[in-house]
């Protein structure tokens, strides 16, 4: 009779102390790999520094216009030729040529947003490597995510 008490409160206090650490991790944001989007950091981090072609954090997206600072992260001078939103745009300045690891700004319209409202954008940029003529898409693996303005 006590062998069995003693295995259940065992497993008891080991229920209680699995539940306890399960919540400790999640208030610690263990568990963000599961959840369904990113922040607005992580899309920060991704498109400043591992993009090929990057948008620094100072993305402004409003619903006429999405002012962007873009970031050559290839080892070579490109000529951006366009960026699309979401499926859309249209850059200005157009066939703007970017030097290794230096910036632009680059206003893209044709995309909507509504004012205080979260979005999640999906982003391709077309660019030309101007010493061979080659063209190259890049699509990001992380959207851009904000609120728009």
């Amino acid at each position: 009779m006590r062998r069995g008490q003693a295995a259940t409160e065992y497993l008891i206090i080991l229920a209680v102390v699995v539940i306890i650490a399960l919540i400790v991790v999640g208030v610690l944001g263990g568990f963000q790999g599961l959840s369904g989007g990113i922040t607005r950091q992580q899309s920060e981090a991704y498109w400043s520094s591992i993009a090929d072609v990057g948008v620094l954090p100072n993305y402004k997206i409003s619903p006429a216009v999405a002012e962007l600072t873009v970031k050559n992260n290839r080892p070579f001078p490109i000529k951006v030729s366009n960026v699309l939103i979401d499926g859309s745009g249209v850059i200005s300045p157009a066939g703007v040529t970017i030097p290794p690891g230096l910036t632009t700004n680059v206003n893209v319209s044709g995309h909507s947003c509504i004012i205080g409202e979260q979005y999640s954008y999906n982003v391709q940029v077309t660019y030309v490597d101007p010493s061979t003529g080659r063209s190259f898409t890049f699509r990001g693996q992380n959207p851009l995510v904000g609120t728009c303005e």
